[in-house]
């Protein structure tokens, strides 16, 4: 167990990230009517508890979690189990703010994590604890990187958690999915990438391709070609001042390559297409 300590930057350069506190033990009720100087991240090793918010929000927090709260929100918290070890620490910088946004992670509520990377968080906790005596010299330097290094794993973590969460639950899959639908419906015109579209929604490439499939019948490159041509044909048939060359480039296709897919999807070239629509 690690108890409460507050630390203070020492170096002539003020860092972009600083530890302002830190400790790791069982938790008592606590009282903050004005919040926490800093920002505070919160990691559950075991047992349970809940924060309640000044805005009524109450959320209970639970082995394998880990919560960022605001600095001076005003908040209240304390166990709901016999033993609640929490692990935290208070963060300060320039950077700290704009970091969390930048990471997407979400404040004031909890995050799932795997047990593995629970005990990341611990030892990182830990060895932010002892990085005084550990890095005398440089010790704000590496505590701002050390610090770096933990939000954007917990950002990591997170985000794996969250689409293994997704996976395991269909209706969670089919909406991710449908998210990279939108994305191909609103950015055909551009030089799309599969990897490109599956980053997009959280997948690597290959589980993507697997999982569109799986829902769509055909792979996200076909469903992306069928697309362009679908608007190609729509444009051919509106808008007649546009030459087949631009209509191609509008639906991000090179000419040669629009002209040849475009017959063997209609068995007719674009040009002969739009003079059928021009009969109708």
């Amino acid at each position: 167990m690690l108890p409460f300590k507050l630390f203070h930057q020492q170096g002539k350069i003020e860092m972009p990230l600083s530890l302002y506190s830190c400790g790791l033990h069982h938790q008592h009720k606590i009282h903050r009517p004005i919040g926490y100087p800093t920002f505070q991240c919160m990691v559950c090793l075991e047992g349970s508890g809940t924060f309640d918010f000044e805005n009524g929000l109450s959320v209970t927090m639970q082995k394998g979690e880990v919560l960022f709260v605001p600095g001076k929100q005003a908040h209240d918290y304390g166990p709901e189990t016999e033993r609640w070890i929490l692990g935290y620490m208070g963060i300060e910088g320039k950077l700290i703010e704009p970091l969390i946004y930048t990471l997407e992670i979400p404040l004031m509520r909890p995050l799932a994590v795997s047990e593995e990377h629970l005990r990341q968080l611990e030892a990182g906790l830990v060895r932010l604890w002892n990085g005084k005596e550990a890095h005398e010299r440089d010790y704000d330097h590496i505590v701002s990187m050390e610090i770096y290094g933990l939000l954007t794993s917990i950002a990591a973590m997170t985000q794996i958690e969250n689409k293994s969460s997704l996976d395991r639950n269909p209706a969670g899959a089919k909406e991710q999915l449908r998210k990279s639908v939108h994305y191909m419906e609103q950015h055909y015109m551009e030089e799309l990438s599969i990897a490109n579209i599956a980053d997009t929604v959280g997948y690597s490439k290959q589980h993507f391709q697997r999982k569109f499939k799986e829902t769509y019948g055909v792979n996200p490159g076909q469903y992306l070609q069928r697309l362009r041509l679908l608007r190609g044909a729509q444009l051919l048939a509106g808008q007649s001042e546009l030459s087949v060359g631009e209509i191609a480039t509008r639906v991000g296709m090179e000419f040669n390559y629009f002209v040849r897919l475009f017959k063997r999807e209609h068995g007719i070239t674009p040009a002969q297409y739009r003079l059928t629509r021009a009969y109708e």
